[in-house]
C-alpha cells in the first residue's frame, strides 16, 4: 500500500532519512518482488527469501542516516540483501562443519559412542535447542522455520504483529546458536577425555 503515490524515489528516500516509515513501506513495495526473486536465485528457499528481505528493510532502517539520496537506492539495497544472505549461508555451513567434525570424532572413538549423542541423527542437538525457546519463540520458530510460514503468516495465525515475529526469529536464531555452540564444546572436551 503506497501512502506517498506520486513522490520519487528521492523524494522517499528523503523522507526515510528523516524517520519517515511510511516511505520506507513505499519503497518496500517499489522493490520487493524483484528484490525476492534476486535473492531466491540464490537461497532456493521462500523461506530463507523471506528472512533476508525482511532483515534487508530493517537494515535499510536501521542505517537510514548513512542513505545517500543522491545514489541510486537499488544497488544500496540489493548489497545489503546479498551480504547478509552471504553471511546467513556461510554462517549455516560453519554450523554444518562442526556437527560433521563432531559426528568424524564420535564415529572414529568405539569407547565414546555409549557416552555421547548418537550423530547418525544430528537433528537432536537442534531439535534439543528449539525445546529450550521460551514458548512464544518456540511457536514462532516452528512456524516460519518447520512449517515454512511467512513472517506474516505466523503473525496472523498467533495474533502478534509481523515486527514481533522478527524480533522472536532474531533471538530464537542467536538462542539456538549459542546452544548448538556449547553443546558441541562440552561434546568436544567430553570425546577428548574418553581418549
Amino acid at each position: 500500500m503506497n501512502i506517498y503515490n506520486n513522490y520519487s524515489e528521492k523524494q522517499l528516500l528523503g523522507l526515510l532519512i528523516e524517520g519517515d516509515a511510511n516511505a520506507l513501506s513505499d519503497l518496500y513495495y517499489l522493490h520487493v518482488k524483484q528484490l525476492k526473486y534476486f535473492v531466491q536465485r540464490t537461497a532456493k528457499s521462500a523461506t530463507l527469501t523471506e528472512d533476508v528481505v525482511h532483515d534487508t528493510f530493517i537494515k535499510v532502517w536501521e542505517n537510514r542516516d548513512k542513505i545517500d539520496c543522491e545514489q541510486p537506492f537499488k544497488p544500496y539495497l540489493y548489497t545489503i540483501a546479498r551480504r547478509h544472505l552471504l553471511n546467513l549461508l556461510k554462517r549455516a555451513r560453519h554450523e554444518v562443519n562442526i556437527l560433521e567434525e563432531i559426528k568424524k570424532s564420535v564415529v572414529t572413538e568405539e569407547n565414546s559412542t555409549e557416552l555421547l549423542i548418537d550423530y547418525t541423527e544430528s537433528s537432536s542437538i537442534f531439535i534439543e535447542a528449539i525445546s529450550q525457546l521460551p514458548e512464544q519463540r518456540k511457536e514462532v520458530f516452528i512456524r516460519c522455520r518447520i512449517q515454512g510460514l511467512t513472517y506474516k503468516q505466523a503473525a496472523a495465525e498467533l495474533g502478534i504483529s509481523e515486527s514481533t515475529v522478527n524480533n522472536q526469529m532474531v533471538k530464537a536464531f542467536k538462542s539456538i546458536r549459542s546452544f548448538i555452540t556449547i553443546r558441541t564444546a562440552v561434546l568436544i572436551l567430553l570425546a577428548t577425555v574418553v581418549k
